[in-house]
């Protein structure tokens, strides 16, 4: 008797299946930007979506076109409060800079760039986006589901790293016009 695989989440299926249809230098340079836990999941979903259609692949992936095309969906905070918001520190900065800033956090925290994203208003949120590397991009998406999860006490403190950081690199940007 053969042990029926754990089914998937409908969204590593259609990710396994879209993936499926790509040319291979295009799945290499994809897969290369995965964490290794990502690589795992892709491969167990591509293995139990062998035997799928064709037309069951090429949906998959005109689903995931339209959904890059539609934008991010952003995480909704619950208890957000705009008044009181830690990431108010931003506003204060040129969008280049804080860009730049969110990119070097987005190496080593994520979770803090995927955060203070969230936390931002939407115009403010969009404008950043834009301005970020795609690389930065790929290192926030996958923390965006955990942003709900963040408390309020950390929420606080990852607000005052952020605030950190911009004023360090406002400092140093002001040195380097006064030289």
């Amino acid at each position: 008797m053969q042990a029926k695989a754990p089914s998937l989440a409908a969204g590593v299926r259609r990710a396994a299946l879209a993936f499926s249809v790509l040319p291979t230098p295009h799945a290499d340079a994809i897969a290369h930007l995965f964490t290794m836990r990502e690589r795992v999941r892709l491969r167990e979903g591509l293995a139990q979506v062998r035997d799928a259609s064709d037309d069951e692949r090429i949906a998959a992936l005109h689903a995931l076109v339209r959904a890059i095309r539609n934008g991010v969906d952003w995480p909704i905070l619950a208890g957000h409060n705009a008044a009181a918001c830690p990431f108010h520190c931003v506003d204060g900065h040129p969008v280049d800079r804080v860009a730049a800033v969110f990119g070097q956090l987005a190496e080593r925290q994520p979770l803090t760039v995927a955060v203070a994203l969230c936390h931002l208003p939407s115009d403010t949120r969009s404008e950043l986006w834009v301005q970020l590397e795609s690389r930065t991009r790929a290192q926030v998406m996958p923390q965006l589901p955990e942003v709900p999860l963040v408390g309020t006490v950390r929420t606080r403190i990852l607000g005052r790293e952020v605030a950190a950081r911009l004023a360090r690199a406002a400092k140093m940007a002001a040195t380097r016009s006064v030289a």
